[in-house]
C-alpha cells in the first residue's frame, strides 16, 4: 500500500501542468535574456575590434581618389550642355549642344560640341539663331567655330545655308567664307560668303553673288525698301 501510494503522489507530480499567469512569462523571459545578451555583447565587442580596420580602409579610399592628379583625366565630357553669357552690350546669349566635350591636350579654353546651337538678340532686339553639326568654343575669345550643315535664322524671316561659320558672341556678329545660299521675304541668294556686322543688324553678301529679288528694292534682312539709284 505504501509503495502503491508513493506512486501515485509521484505520477500526480509529474502530470501536473506547468505554471501559467505574469510569473510564467517573466521566467520565460529571463531565460531567453540569458541567451540573447551574452550573444549581443559578443557582437559588440567583435565591432569594437573589426571597426578601426573598416574605417582605416574607408579613409585610405577617398584619400588616394583625391589626391589623383588632375592631368590623369584626359577627358571631360557633358551631355545637354548649356551656357549662358552677356555680349559686350551687356544682351544675353546662349549656347547649347548635345554633347561638350573638354579636351585637357588642347588647352582648356577650348571645347568641342555636338550639334551646337547658338542663340542672340542684336541691337535691334531680333533673335537671332545658328546651328551646325560640329562646333568648337573658344571660352576666352567667346567665339564659336562652326563646320557642317550652318543653318542662321533670323526673326525677319531670312535663312542662310553653308557649310562654314564663325560667330562672335561677344560681338553678335557672324562670318563665313564658304559658299552660302540663303533665302528671305524678299528673294533667294546666292554667295561666296556672308558676314552679319553692326551687332548683328547688317547683312553683307561677299565674293560672288547673285540675287533674285521677289519684290525689287527690298533689303534682306530688315525688310526695307533700300533707296533708289
Amino acid at each position: 500500500m505504501t509503495e502503491s501510494g508513493d506512486g501515485g503522489s509521484s505520477w500526480r507530480r509529474r502530470s501536473r501542468p506547468a505554471p501559467a499567469g505574469p510569473f510564467a512569462r517573466y521566467s520565460r523571459f529571463v531565460g531567453v535574456m540569458k541567451v540573447v545578451l551574452p550573444a549581443l555583447a559578443a557582437v559588440l565587442l567583435g565591432l569594437v575590434v573589426v571597426w578601426p580596420k573598416l574605417t582605416l580602409d574607408h579613409e585610405g579610399f577617398q584619400v588616394g581618389f583625391a589626391k589623383m592628379p588632375l592631368k590623369e583625366v584626359d577627358t571631360l565630357a557633358m551631355r545637354n550642355a548649356q551656357y549662358y553669357g552677356l555680349n559686350q552690350a551687356n544682351r544675353p546669349y546662349a549656347l547649347s549642344a548635345e554633347l561638350a566635350v573638354q579636351d585637357r591636350g588642347a588647352g582648356a579654353d577650348q571645347i568641342q560640341l555636338d550639334h551646337p546651337q547658338a542663340d542672340f538678340t542684336t541691337a535691334s532686339g531680333a533673335n537671332v539663331v545658328i546651328s551646325a553639326t560640329n562646333g568648337l568654343y573658344r571660352k576666352g575669345e567667346q567665339t564659336l567655330l562652326l563646320t557642317g550643315d550652318v543653318n542662321l535664322y533670323h526673326d525677319s524671316g531670312t535663312e542662310l545655308h553653308t557649310d562654314a561659320a564663325t560667330v562672335d558672341l561677344a560681338r553678335s556678329t557672324v562670318r563665313g567664307d564658304r559658299p552660302v545660299t540663303g533665302h528671305g521675304p524678299q528673294g533667294t541668294i546666292d554667295a561666296a560668303g556672308f558676314e552679319v556686322t553692326d551687332k548683328g543688324q547688317s547683312l553683307t553678301f561677299t565674293g560672288q553673288s547673285r540675287m533674285t529679288l521677289w519684290t525689287a528694292g527690298h533689303d534682306l534682312l530688315s525688310g526695307r525698301r533700300a533707296a533708289p539709284r
